[in-house]
């Protein structure tokens, strides 16, 4: 913990002021200071922009008379932006205006340390009717950064089910072999048996696999996912708190259900469907072998249209990819891993007096999600996400001078700000001729192509089946000594019984090691905490 830190060099707090605004802009400019990591892999520039000086922080200062300014950059959103934000707090040294904090322990210290300020105040003078609403839609997104009944921390909303997986599969393979996609876990097998062992690839080597999955922290994640597996058997993934019978929230790494699923991933990787060394890859490391043809199957949300699947594409021209709805287990059960409400949440410096434009900024970005922006009729930035031509915008990435890319990726929020459920909803009507797009962000989220409007339906379609991990305070204090010690145990098992190193009834064993090691203390501990959050 860092406790209560008290950083001597920032000014005495004062009251929220509001600045002087003139005609809808502030006059002089607001100043928003903020850190940020950036993962040039994603965050894409052109015209020799940088997060400092690109076309959207021009119309930020222009439009609104707000200007972005970044104390620092890390390359990760991750460990190194969390570490940047510990190493000031050791080193008494001011923070910025602004942060989107993602890792709950870290959100937790920097609010019990008292250098960031509650936000209920800001929120009922200054948030706009719609941006009320949506956190009254949707208040879930406060249970991670409010204490003693106090809110401090404004939800970066994730898309709801923008990060749920569905099964991408090498349609080309299916059609070479005479296979139909799959409806079962059974069927899946059968098609996994065939892309091992009837070389699809063509290449006269018994070098492909059946499944792409990432085991090395949880078998149930973002890309490379393995939770369908699990959910096949039951509504429990491993690492994730779920409701149990008696309305308790349970730890799914203990439930009976969890060890029919790692008996099938052992039948799996013995029969050689599996990649050898899948206990320890990374999402990342993972996808590289459906990306680079050697995998028939690979779980990932629709996103992955953009990336990292048009890469197969490039590697492989001939490659066709077409994305399936989870398959049932024996009994008829599905599940997928659900993404949770949020992805962070923005907390301010203590002697922060500008929320009114934190404000302001926030309401003109989301303006644009709804079609209500007076900022952004044709998109958020012409030469960027769109073009003009004969009067008319133009969406297709092809005709954009210099190539399409992200602008919303520049702005203060890491990301134009989503409304949970709300794109994938869209895209399926889309998808379906349901609806046509009307406003510039639907139509800008037509031209992301068929994978995308397809994939979003049936992750809609299967929302049902979602399995949302409901614990999502900060760790407990059990969980700050005892946790680190309790994963690495449930890892070693996890994977040595999928290796066959271990036999099954060392699950059995492994529960009750977990109980007695810390675990039935979390799990009083966290349920502690759910009442808290639900008002009981």
């Amino acid at each position: 913990m860092l406790g209560c830190n008290k950083q001597t060099n920032t000014k005495e707090n004062e009251e929220i002021t509001e600045s002087k605004l003139v005609n809808g802009k502030y006059d002089p400019p607001v100043t928003i200071t903020t850190g940020r990591g950036l993962n040039t892999g994603d965050v894409k520039f052109k015209n020799d922009e940088d997060i400092h000086n690109n076309v959207h922080n021009k119309w930020a200062k222009e439009a609104l008379g707000i200007e972005i300014k970044y104390d620092w950059i890390v390359a990760d959103e991750g460990d190194q932006f969390n570490n940047k934000i510990r190493l000031s707090l050791s080193a008494n040294e001011p923070l910025p205006d602004v942060m989107l904090i993602g890792d709950r322990q870290l959100a937790s210290d920097l609010i019990e340390s008292g250098l960031v300020q509650p936000i209920d105040e800001a929120i009922e003078k200054y948030a706009t009717p719609r941006i009320k609403k949506l956190f009254e839609d949707f208040p879930q997104g406060f249970a991670t950064s409010t204490v003693d009944g106090k809110r401090y921390g404004i939800p970066r909303y994730s898309g709801g089910n923008g990060s749920d997986s569905v099964l991408w599969i090498r349609q080309d393979w299916l059609d070479k072999l005479n296979l139909k996609g799959p409806e079962t876990l059974e069927d899946v097998e059968k098609i996994m048996d065939a892309f091992v062992h009837q070389d699809p690839d063509g290449n006269g080597k018994d070098d492909t696999i059946g499944v792409t999955l990432a085991m090395k922290y949880n078998l149930a994640t973002w890309m490379a996912d393995g939770s369908w597996i699990f959910g096949a058997y039951g509504d429990y993934l491993p690492k994730h708190w779920s409701l149990g019978d008696d309305g308790k929230l349970v730890y799914g790494s203990i439930q009976p259900s969890i060890k029919q699923g790692l008996a099938k991933l052992n039948e799996w990787f013995e029969k050689g469907y599996l990649d050898r060394e899948v206990g320890i890859l990374d999402e990342e490391k993972a996808i590289e072998s459906f990306v680079a043809g050697k995998s028939g199957i690979a779980a990932a949300p629709p996103w992955a249209a953009d990336w990292p699947l048009p890469d197969l594409l490039q590697n492989n021209p001939e490659a066709v990819i077409k994305a399936y709805p989870m398959p049932s287990g024996p009994d008829g059960n599905i599940g997928r891993k659900g993404e949770g409400y949020l992805t962070g949440a923005f907390l301010f410096n203590k002697d922060f007096k500008h929320l009114d434009a934190f404000f302001k900024y926030y309401d003109a970005i989301y303006g644009y999600l709804l079609g209500e922006s007076e900022y952004f009729e044709n998109g958020m930035h012409e030469g960027y996400d769109y073009v003009m031509k004969d009067g008319k915008p133009v969406y297709d990435k092809d005709e954009i001078p210099g190539g399409w890319v992200n602008p919303g990726k520049y702005n203060l929020l890491g990301d134009i700000p989503d409304a949970p459920f709300l794109m994938y909803d869209l895209l399926k009507q889309f998808h379906r001729k349901e609806k046509k797009p009307e406003t510039a962000y639907e139509n800008i989220l037509v031209a992301r192509g068929d994978l995308w409007l397809e994939s979003a339906a049936i992750i809609t379609d299967q929302n049902e089946h979602r399995i949302e991990n409901l614990f999502t305070g900060p760790p407990t204090k059990t969980q700050q000594s005892k946790g680190e010690f309790l994963d690495k145990m449930q890892m070693k098992v996890f994977s040595e019984i999928v290796y066959g190193k271990a036999p099954l009834s060392d699950f059995d064993k492994f529960v009750e090691e977990w109980k007695a090691g810390g675990g039935d203390k979390i799990t009083e501990e966290v349920n502690e905490w759910y009442k808290s959050v639900n008002g009981e």
